[in-house]
């Protein structure tokens, strides 16, 4: 039993990787103990090839067996997986270990590589020499995927086969990008061919009227609905009619816009059909006769096969099909591509080593562990960029393929959750991103604010913000909200008072003003004049309930030392703020990324906590340089107002503990 070790970060425990025997024994690991139990391919900011190779079955999935078994593969093939954290595109051939087979097979794959780049003396090979043997090999007219074109045989009969094939089906594509044939294509191919020239051999018995067939019964067909529609009778005819059998005149009274197609009908389908020498009129019982006539010629045109190989020609597809030599001939040629398949198969095994070599370890610290997300030094995968907005740099970005799905799941993490939409204009590109603000204030963050965001491989997009999905984001704002809701409240409030004054007072002006216009009203005057004394009095009450609670207060605090004063100010301070700073902390300590990961398609098996000081590094508020000055504000025209202002709260503050300290009015005993 293999000895573990582990690391707590933000509470989450997990299995620690930072020597080649942790990634080894990776399939003792208990796979409840593993971080993650699937990853989606999309979105992620990962060698796209690695993860084609992770992936062996292709479904856009990299699951914990996927993961187990490319560590197998390169445990079989090289001595230790040290130089695996390394993360470099380039190992050496020490490393591999030849005692096993897979070892043996490798190494000289890559001797036979170095061999052909004239590189055989060196000890060490990198991904570059791979994929220029790789690309080398695929340009060629044999490179092992079953798939050839018209240049992979120097015979021109043969040449032109695939050609023909290729223009008929669509073709296949070659590893060298040139569309060719594979064996299941040109087995389609000659099975259509042989098809279509037995059911055009059956073209002599179908002519029914001869060489003019054909054309009669296209002259049927243009018009057939039309006459099955005259010798239709009607619903609401009775069963037994006096009337004669109507005819459909066929050369005179027919609407101009179908006179053309009835007359030809006539000419080369009616009159051979019945065989006179011209048709003047169709009886019902003619019409039958025709249709009769040419129903042997539409049962073989609806028996038609192979139509994907008519445009090649009948003798052209004659000399193909003959005594099976030319389709011999292609699979011979398909054939001769697939022995290939081995030596295509030990490059590929190649490129798996190197890409491997270079990115397996920094999957495993974003798959088995999450190391990365806990090291500032290091990056994780799904990161997609940075988002520029509100003075922050938000350097937490998801991709995201559906913001409702995406966001109904995503809120679950507890986190503050930007949605934008991205466009590059220079090409037309759009994307949607998810960025987790974790620094600053929500306040200035709305749907539609605009911003600039910045992907990992440096190219700028625009940001508009969509969807904004709020909570509170530091033990800053927490300790300021209750104040901010106090203030909002008391302005609110005498917003209200205000306006209701002002609308009173505008009322009383106006009826004075129709007092005044009624000369008759002689009583108007001393209603104004008691309802000015009425406002004084109440305003005069207002001011004294004021003085009476200043008084009040000051009364309070007039015998109680300064510290006294001073930590009942606290206390109150505290009281307000302490219950949302400390509701405020426990959900900071809640919020869950794994919740963000599993909206974008992941299976995270254990919660993704992050601490304040983590979260600090995920979004980045602006800071003035060190050694910075600012320039006094020209526009500032009034700028001395503050400074007077602050000075008297300062007098008036030094005077009253001078009053404290010397026992005077308000503290005079």
């Amino acid at each position: 039993m293999y000895k573990w070790k582990f690391f707590k970060s933000a509470r989450c425990v997990q299995v620690k990787l930072e020597k080649g025997e942790d990634l080894a024994a990776l399939k003792e690991l208990d796979q409840k103990l593993w971080t993650v139990l699937a990853a989606s391919t999309d979105g992620l900011r990962f060698d796209p090839a690695t993860l084609k190779l992770l992936d062996s079955d292709g479904d856009g999935r990299i699951r914990v067996p996927e993961v187990r078994a490319a560590v197998e593969w390169m445990k079989v093939r090289f001595k230790s997986l040290d130089f695996l954290f390394a993360g470099k595109d380039a190992l050496a051939l020490s490393n591999i270990d030849d005692s096993t087979d897979e070892g043996k097979a490798l190494l000289k794959s890559f001797k036979n590589i170095l061999l052909r780049a004239d590189k055989a003396e060196s000890s060490e090979i990198a991904l570059a020499d791979v994929m220029s043997t790789k690309d080398i090999f695929n340009a060629q007219p044999f490179n092992g995927d079953g798939v050839v074109t018209a240049k992979s045989t120097s015979d021109a009969d043969v040449s032109a086969a695939v050609a023909s094939i290729v223009s008929c089906t669509g073709g296949v594509p070659d590893r060298s990008g040139e569309a060719g044939v594979d064996q299941a294509t040109a087995d389609a191919f000659f099975a259509d061919a042989a098809a279509y020239l037995a059911w055009k051999a059956g073209a002599g018995a179908a002519a029914v009227i001869g060489d003019g067939t054909a054309a009669g019964y296209a002259a049927l067909q243009a018009v057939e609905e039309k006459i099955d529609e005259f010798f239709t009778p009607p619903e609401d005819m009775p069963l037994v009619t006096n009337e004669p059998d109507i005819e459909l005149p066929l050369t005179q009274g027919v609407h101009p816009l179908w006179l053309g197609k009835f007359r030809e009908f006539a000419k080369v389908a009616v009159a051979p059909a019945l065989g006179v020498e011209t048709a003047e009129k169709l009886s019902r019982d003619d019409w039958a006769v025709v249709k009769a006539k040419f129903a042997p010629y539409a049962a073989w045109v609806g028996s038609k096969a192979g139509a994907s190989v008519e445009g090649v020609g009948d003798d052209a597809l004659a000399a193909l099909v003959k005594d099976g030599k030319m389709q011999a001939k292609v699979n011979d040629l398909i054939q001769k591509d697939l022995a290939l398949a081995g030596e295509y198969d030990r490059l590929v095994d190649c490129e798996r080593a190197l890409r491997y070599a270079a990115n397996l370890s920094t999957w495993l610290c974003n798959y088995v562990n999450q190391a990365n997300l806990y090291d500032t030094e290091r990056d994780c995968v799904f990161r997609t960029g940075t988002l520029y907005i509100d003075g922050r740099a938000c350097e937490l970005c998801f991709h995201v393929a559906d913001e409702g799905a995406h966001s109904a799941l995503a809120e679950r993490s507890k986190c503050c959750l930007l949605y934008a939409k991205l466009t590059r204009r220079a090409t037309g590109e759009t994307r949607e991103v998810c960025a987790v603000i974790t620094a600053g204030y929500t306040s200035s963050l709305y749907a539609g604010r605009n911003g600039i965001f910045y992907d990992c491989d440096g190219n700028d997009w625009d940001a508009v913000v969509a969807k904004v999905i709020e909570s509170q984001v530091s033990l800053k704002e927490a300790f300021w909200a209750p104040w901010v809701k106090i203030g909002t409240t008391i302005a609110e409030q005498c917003k209200k008072f205000l306006s209701s004054k002002q609308d009173a007072a505008v009322a009383k002006v106006g009826d004075g003003v129709t007092a005044a216009a009624a000369p008759a009203a002689q009583s108007a005057p001393t209603a104004n004049g008691a309802a000015i004394a009425s406002s004084v009095a109440a305003l005069g009450v207002g001011v004294g309930m004021a003085g009476a609670a200043c008084a009040g207060l000051i009364g309070l605090v007039a015998g109680l030392p300064a510290w006294k004063v001073l930590a009942g100010v606290a206390a109150i301070i505290l009281l307000v703020s302490l219950p949302s700073v400390i509701l405020t902390w426990f959900k900071l300590r809640a919020r869950d990324l794994g919740a963000i990961l599993n909206a974008c398609g992941w299976a995270v098996n254990r919660p993704l906590y992050f601490s304040l000081g983590l979260a600090r590094t995920f979004t980045r508020p602006a800071t003035m340089p060190v050694g910075a000055a600012v320039a006094r504000d020209p526009y500032a025209k009034y700028g001395w107002v503050k400074w007077v202002l602050l000075l008297l709260v300062v007098a008036l503050g030094a005077a009253a503990v001078a009053c404290w300290y010397f026992k005077v009015w308000p503290f005079a005993r």
